[in-house]
This record gives C-alpha cells, structure tokens and sequence, in this order.
C-alpha cells in the first residue's frame, strides 16, 4: 500500500469511527483483522471530479445495533426494513463524509440496498471496524468509471 492509500484509509477509518462512535453511540475501532464476506450493505456511486462507489457491509449482529441505535428502539424489535433503512442511512452519512476529502466537485448517488455485497476490486480502500460485541463493519472506497 502507497503512503497515499495509506493515508486515505486513516482517513476512511477516521470517518467510519466518528460515525459510528458519536452519531449511533457504538463505539469501534480498526478491525485486527479482515471480516471475510459481510452479509449486509448498502452501496452509493459518486461522479464528478472524483468517480466510483462506497460500499458498506456488516455483520448481522452489529446490523441490528446500527438499526436499534439510529431508530431508538431495542435491538430485538428492530426487523428487515429498519436494517435496510438503517445500512442505507449509514451509506449516506459516511459516503457524504468521504467524498469531502475526495477530489471534487463531486455528486453522490442515492443508496442502494444490496442483496449480495461484491467483493473489492484491485485498486480499492478497503477499511475494517469492529465494535467490542465481535461485530464487523467494511467500508469500501472503489474508483471505477460510469
């Protein structure tokens, strides 16, 4: 990894810790290691002066935390649409964040829900963040053109 993708992924991580930390109250740090295939996301593209997607995936069980925390209800009552709506909020708010420190002018897509999360492509900022309850988020900043 280039000091420069070096950097950027501080910075991703940085972005994804305040999020999670102060907006949702669940506090994470560098994931130790990689979580493998996270079943749950959500994606965004950008275009303009910088062009390519984030993509968020978790765990389920940090999930169903994102969803409780952001509607403010008790982990077991929140159901499929209050994660989906829940990761697409989450994609949203660190996507938002990230393109600020890309080159721009810039423009973000809606969110999308993703029934399947793809794998990183070569050439990708792939972070990882774990909470202390074995959860695992992935944020994935690949360039790409559209």
């Amino acid at each position: 990894m280039d000091s420069q993708t070096a950097q950027l992924s501080i910075k991703i991580a940085r972005i994804g810790s305040t999020v999670m930390n102060d907006f949702l109250k669940i506090p994470v740090q560098n994931g130790s290691s990689p979580a493998g295939s996270l079943p749950r996301g959500a994606a965004i593209t950008i275009s303009g002066g910088w062009k390519g997607s984030i993509t968020i995936s978790s765990s389920d069980e940090l999930s169903r935390r994102i969803a409780a925390a952001m509607f403010r209800k008790d982990d077991d009552s929140v159901d499929t649409r209050d994660i989906t709506d829940a990761l697409t909020e989450l994609t949203n708010i660190i996507a938002g964040n990230i393109k600020a420190i890309l080159p721009g002018p810039s423009q973000l897509s809606l969110p999308v829900a993703l029934e399947t999360v793809p794998e990183a492509n070569q050439g990708s900022v792939q972070v990882q963040l774990e909470d202390d309850k074995a959860g695992h988020l992935s944020i994935c900043l690949q360039p790409g053109l559209h």
